[in-house]
């Protein structure tokens, strides 16, 4: 469900109850903190691919391998003025989000 959340956004009837589940699952006391801590990332990444749609490309095996460890990517942006900067992200990192 975690991939899923993090690179497609459900259809509208259904996001609402999804949503609420995943959440209801996080907050559950009675819920193992491995599961919640899992469920409170699912929940992150569904508001993000909510917010800025499905993707337009299919996620690569890096970005897959990463997200469900929990690592971040990296990659290097060159910019006009020959300066860089390294850039870390995963699978539901927009551009607005990079360059904050």
């Amino acid at each position: 469900m975690y991939l899923c959340a993090s690179c497609m956004p459900p259809s509208k009837d259904i996001g609402g109850y999804l949503s609420e589940y995943i959440h209801d699952v996080a907050h559950n006391v009675n819920t193992d903190p491995d599961v919640q801590a899992f469920a409170m990332s699912t929940l992150n990444a569904l508001k993000c691919s909510v917010k800025a749609g499905p993707r337009h490309t299919i996620p690569g095996r890096e970005e897959i391998e990463a997200l469900l460890i929990g690592k971040k990517l990296t990659t290097i942006v060159f910019f006009l003025d020959e300066t860089f900067e390294e850039i870390a992200y995963d699978m539901a990192t927009t551009v607005a989000n990079a360059v904050e």
